[in-house]
């Protein structure tokens, strides 16, 4: 029989898995404090991406519901470390997007 839905075993599974990558990317922040576009100040930004990408994960599979309004805003969270990132290619038209959507959307909202 084929399953149609995530399954709670999957959903333990995903969760567990994402809490793992983000104990490991905890342990992985570099030290200190570093003068803005040095290495340093890139790789915190690059690992700040991959912890904002795993709370969003995590927000994709938390719940039997998703909650709409929470992941958007993680997403745009992503894009904006990714647009500093990424500079001249245009991410930050996708942030704004995604900026406007909030604004524009209920305020509250689930998905099942």
């Amino acid at each position: 029989m084929t399953q149609h839905t995530l399954s709670d075993a999957h959903r333990r599974a995903l969760l567990q898995a994402i809490a793992e990558a983000h104990a490991r990317v905890e342990q992985a922040y570099p030290e200190g404090a570093s003068p803005a576009l040095s290495q340093g100040w890139v790789d915190r930004r690059r690992v700040l991406l991959v912890d904002l990408a795993l709370h969003l994960a995590e927000e994709a599979v938390r719940g039997e519901a998703l909650e709409v309004r929470t992941l958007v805003e993680k997403l745009y969270q992503v894009l904006e470390v990714a647009r500093v990132l990424a500079p001249g290619h245009h991410v930050d038209r996708a942030a704004d997007a995604v900026l406007e959507g909030l604004s524009e959307g209920a305020p509250e909202g689930e998905l099942d």
